[in-house]
C-alpha cells in the first residue's frame, strides 16, 4: 500500500500533466529556459561579444521590469490575468520569431538586437506577474503545494529548454529563434483552455489608480501589516541583484576563460543547474508536511550557495564546473518554499499588482546586478568578482535572518 506522503506526491504529478495551467506554465518555461541558452550563446559565441556588452544586453532585456511590471501587475488585475496573458506571451511569440528571420537574412546588427531585447523585455514584464496569479488556486491542492507543484512544473520545462539549447549548432540562431516563439504560441493554447480551480474574484481596482499615487500607498500599507511578505520581497532584490546575475554572468565566463573549447557544450551548464533544481524541489515537495519552517530551510539554502560560490575560483575541468552548477540549482527551491506563502498574504483583488512588485524586485533589480557584474568582471577581474558576490550573498542572508520574519514563518 502507498502511504499518505506517497499518495501525495503522486496525486501532485498527476495535477501537473493533467492541469491545463501547469502545461502552459511548462512550455513557457520550456521556451524561457530555451531562450536562456540561446541569448547567451547567441552574445558569447555567435556575436562574440566583450563581458561589458553581454553585461549590458542581459541588462537591457531586464530593464523593462523596473519600468512596467507594477503597471503590467495592476492591468492584469484589472482586465483578467488570463487575457493579459495571452495578448503579451502572443506578441512575445511574434517577435522571437521576427528577429530570428531577421537575423537569418542580416546577421548580428547591434541596432537590432537592442530594438529585440527591449521589446522582449517590456512583453515578459507583463506576463510574468500575470501568469504568476494563477498559481494559488490552479489546483484544489494547498497553496504551498501548489507553488512548490510550479516550481518542479517550471524547473522540468527550464531543464528540457536547456536540453533543447543542444541542438542550437544544428538549428542556429535562426532556427532557434523560431522554436522559442513557436513554445511561446503552445503555451498560450493551453492557458487559454484552463479552469482555475478557485476563480479569482473580479477587481475592484478602478482602471484611473493603475497610475496614480494611491498604488504606492497600497503597497506601502500592506507591507507595514505584513512584515513577513516585505522580508519575502526583500529576499526576491537579493536573489535579483546578485544571484540571478551570478548565473548569468559568472557561470558563462567561467566557462569561456577556462574552458573555450566546450563552448557549444553551454547548454550543459544550465542542464546542470536545472537537474540539481528538479531534485531540490522534488525532494521538498515530498518534506512539505515536515517543513513547518520554509523560512528557516530558504535562508540555509541561500546561505550555502554564498559561500559555496567561492568553488568556482578553483574549478579546474569542465566536468567540475558542470557538477558544482548541479549542486548550485537547489538555490532555485529556497524561493519557491516561500513563494506560497507571499501569495497567500496578498490581497486576493490586488494579487497581479504584488506579484508584479515581487517580479520588480526580482527581475528588475537583475537588470542593474548584470550590468554591474559584466562591468566588474571586466575591472578588476573573474575572481575578485565571484569572491565579491559571495560575500553580499552572505551578507544579505544574515541580514534577513536578523530581522527575524524569515525565522518565524510558517507554512501558509
Amino acid at each position: 500500500m502507498l502511504n499518505s506522503e506517497t499518495k501525495s506526491d503522486f496525486t501532485g504529478h498527476v495535477v501537473t500533466l493533467r492541469n491545463r495551467f501547469f502545461r502552459a506554465y511548462g512550455f513557457w518555461h520550456w521556451g524561457e529556459g530555451l531562450q536562456t541558452v540561446l541569448f547567451t550563446w547567441y552574445m558569447a559565441f555567435h556575436a562574440n561579444l566583450s563581458a561589458t556588452e553581454i553585461g549590458f544586453y542581459q541588462a537591457l532585456v531586464l530593464s523593462p521590469f523596473l519600468i512596467f511590471t507594477i503597471s503590467g501587475g495592476a492591468l492584469t488585475d484589472r482586465i483578467g490575468a488570463r487575457l493579459s496573458y495571452v495578448l503579451s506571451t502572443s506578441l512575445f511569440g511574434i517577435i522571437l520569431i521576427s528577429y530570428g528571420i531577421l537575423d537569418h537574412y542580416l546577421g548580428f546588427v547591434a541596432e537590432l538586437f537592442f530594438l529585440y531585447c527591449i521589446l522582449a523585455g517590456i512583453v515578459s514584464a507583463i506576463l510574468n506577474p500575470a501568469i504568476d496569479t494563477f498559481i494559488p488556486g490552479a489546483s484544489n491542492l494547498r497553496v504551498q503545494d501548489n507553488s512548490l507543484l510550479a516550481a518542479n512544473a517550471h524547473n522540468v520545462a527550464k531543464l528540457t529548454g536547456n536540453l533543447t539549447g543542444l541542438l542550437l549548432p544544428i538549428l542556429t540562431a535562426t532556427g532557434g529563434f523560431v522554436v522559442n516563439g513557436i513554445l511561446m504560441m503552445v503555451s498560450v493554447g493551453f492557458l487559454s483552455a484552463h479552469k482555475p480551480a478557485a476563480p479569482p474574484p473580479p477587481s475592484t481596482t478602478p482602471l484611473d489608480a493603475i497610475s496614480d499615487k494611491r498604488i504606492f500607498r497600497r503597497i506601502v500599507d500592506h507591507y507595514r501589516a505584513c512584515p513577513e511578505n516585505f522580508d519575502i520581497f526583500l529576499s526576491s532584490a537579493l536573489l535579483g541583484l546578485i544571484i540571478v546575475p551570478a548565473g548569468y554572468i559568472l557561470m558563462p565566463l567561467v566557462l569561456r576563460q577556462r574552458f573555450p573549447d566546450y563552448g557549444d557544450l553551454i547548454a550543459f551548464i544550465g542542464i546542470s543547474s536545472w537537474i540539481g533544481a528538479i531534485l531540490a524541489t522534488v525532494t521538498a515537495k515530498q518534506l512539505s508536511p515536515k517543513i513547518h519552517k520554509p523560512g528557516v530551510v530558504s535562508l540555509s539554502i541561500w546561505g550555502g550557495y554564498g559561500i559555496g560560490l567561492l568553488v568556482l575560483t578553483v574549478v579546474s575541468s569542465f566536468q567540475a564546473l558542470c557538477i558544482a552548477v548541479f549542486v548550485f540549482g537547489s538555490v532555485k527551491v529556497g524561493k519557491a518554499l516561500v513563494y506560497g506563502n507571499y501569495l497567500h498574504n496578498s490581497p486576493i483583488r490586488e494579487r497581479g499588482l504584488f506579484v508584479a512588485i515581487d517580479q520588480t524586485a526580482f527581475w528588475g533589480l537583475a537588470t542593474l546586478g548584470t550590468a554591474g557584474m559584466g562591468f566588474l568582471v571586466d575591472q578588476i577581474g573573474l575572481n575578485p568578482t565571484i569572491i565579491m558576490t559571495s560575500i553580499l550573498i552572505t551578507l544579505g542572508v544574515v541580514t534577513l535572518t536578523l530581522r527575524g520574519n524569515f525565522i518565524r514563518m510558517v507554512q501558509a
